[in-house]
């Protein structure tokens, strides 16, 4: 029986909302037809934080893994989607994921260890335009993903880390314990669950960061 995919990669273009500093989405043609030339050729400008994307150690450890070594068997298999718009429907809009809600999963699962890839869906639409209002991780909850074997984290908004952060602590634990984290991804029309995941960043050598083309996979 054919599977079909869900897409959770937001489409990228001008109207892509970025992080206030970063360097927007930018599309120029270098040759056109209209201009006469035989075919049309684009130069696209972006962060490589734009959309969904995946940070490599890199990112806040200089001289450290970049994007073109990380592992991409991480980035493959079997995967949990966490939905707190249904277990935490009271939420503020900007209040921390804390290891409670772990705790929360791992008693409606009946005591199962998590996957080693646990996604968190935490809006029911993706903002158009850029909003500091959204659910960062506490720096409690990614070492409780670390103590339960998580490889890897995805999330739904544009970091880890509260947008006022300076410190990035949540980022500093993950990235300097192998713990694989991917932002910015669309889970608004996934449901709470089990899937394959699908997400191979590009081998971008001395970059922090790649965007993924991120898609889930209903398991049978």
């Amino acid at each position: 029986m054919k599977q079909s995919l869900i897409d959770i990669t937001p489409k990228m273009g001008v109207r892509t909302p970025v992080y206030p500093g970063d360097p927007p989405f930018v599309v120029r043609l270098t040759a056109s037809v209209a201009a006469g030339d035989p075919a049309d050729v684009s130069a696209v400008s972006f962060s490589a934080h734009c959309g969904a994307h995946v940070d490599a150690p890199a990112h806040l450890f200089p001289g450290t893994g970049d994007a073109a070594s990380l592992p991409l068997e991480r980035f493959v298999g079997p995967c949990l989607v966490i939905d707190l718009t249904e277990l935490e429907p009271e939420a503020a809009p900007s209040e921390l994921v804390r290891p409670q809600t772990i705790a929360a999963v791992k008693a409606l699962m009946g005591g199962k260890a998590l996957p080693s890839r646990v996604l968190i869906k935490t809006r029911r639409s993706q903002p158009p335009v850029w909003s500091s209002d959204f659910r960062a991780l506490s720096p409690e909850c990614v070492e409780a993903f670390l103590a339960e074997g998580v490889e890897l984290v995805g999330v739904d908004v544009p970091s880890i880390d509260p947008a006022d952060s300076e410190e990035l602590l949540a980022h500093r634990i993950a990235l300097s314990r192998g713990l694989t984290v991917m932002e910015n991804l669309d889970l608004s029309a996934v449901m709470a669950g089990s899937y394959e995941l699908i997400a191979l960043p590009l081998p971008l050598e001395g970059v922090e960061a790649s965007p993924v083309r991120a898609v889930l996979r209903s398991i049978p």
